[in-house]
């Protein structure tokens, strides 16, 4: 059984290349161009595969910087989750509406925790 590798896009798109050129070449017999119009098929699906999962990386390396690189006043966001935790103490208020201020208040409380994380790494750097 052939061990397959994980070939990265641009050794695709080169081998692609070759297989163009060889396409287009009149001394190439008909059979091996029906054999190498195939594996171009089965190169540019690869390609496209490749190519989407560079773009999760590139939109999830993306989110991570903007989460991490968001500047937050400490003090005022900590105001806002006293204000939620006392609306969530509220007796009157239905599941939903408690439910919507918990995941506020977690959303709030997570970006803290990433700014912190993000100064204390900035911190160290400067401390060696």
């Amino acid at each position: 059984m052939k061990k397959q590798i994980k070939r990265n896009y641009e050794n695709i798109i080169d081998d692609l290349e070759k297989i163009i050129v060889k396409l287009n070449s009149a001394k190439t017999p008909i059979e091996e161009s029906i054999n190498l119009f195939e594996k171009g098929i089965k190169l540019s699906e690869e390609a496209d595969k490749e190519l989407i999962e560079i773009e999760k990386n590139i939109e999830k390396n993306k989110k991570i910087k903007k989460s991490v690189s968001e500047k937050i006043d400490i003090e005022k966001t900590f105001k806002e989750i006293e204000k939620i935790v006392e609306n969530i103490e509220d007796q009157d208020i239905s599941i939903e509406k408690a439910t919507e201020y918990y995941l506020s208040a977690l959303d709030k409380i997570s970006k803290i925790e990433s700014y912190l994380k993000k100064a204390k790494s900035i911190i160290k750097k400067y401390e060696q």
